[in-house]
């Protein structure tokens, strides 16, 4: 149908991201953990136990994840260096999470998942023994 001289086209709104795209999924991700890094940071508990930790307080080896709060306490007092010392695996992890709705990856097969998490784990305690001297190295 032709366009007679009287008739306009239609208005066509300007394409804009959408507020809840990729990248503010991302945003709104990486603020909610700089929220609770920074609380934990501010956060001062006399009564806290040595580590809460229950691996580490009965055996006294360290578990995959140890470290991961010591780390979110640092990275919230702008100690990122220091974060990474205490938990290579909660930094890495909090920035993958982050990360996440922007990374465009193929999705992995149930076996190849379970190798990842294998190696991460096995990567992540061997770290936390090293770190706690008990590798005797």
């Amino acid at each position: 149908m032709a366009l007679s001289a009287h008739m306009t086209s239609p208005v066509t709104a300007p394409v804009t991201a959408h507020p809840s795209g990729p990248a503010a999924r991302a945003a709104a991700r990486l603020a909610v953990l700089l929220a609770a890094a920074v609380g934990l940071a501010l956060l001062h508990l006399p009564w806290r136990p040595l580590t809460v930790c229950l691996l580490r307080a009965v055996t006294g080896i360290p578990c995959p994840l140890c470290g991961g709060t010591t780390a979110a306490v640092r990275v919230g007092r702008g100690d990122l260096l220091g974060g990474l010392r205490a938990s290579p695996l909660a930094v890495l992890g909090a920035l993958a999470f982050v990360a996440g709705p922007l990374a465009r990856l193929r999705s992995l097969s149930s076996r190849e998942l379970w190798l990842l998490i294998l190696a991460v784990a096995t990567t992540a305690e061997l770290y936390q023994l090293g770190r706690f001297g008990l590798l005797g190295l």
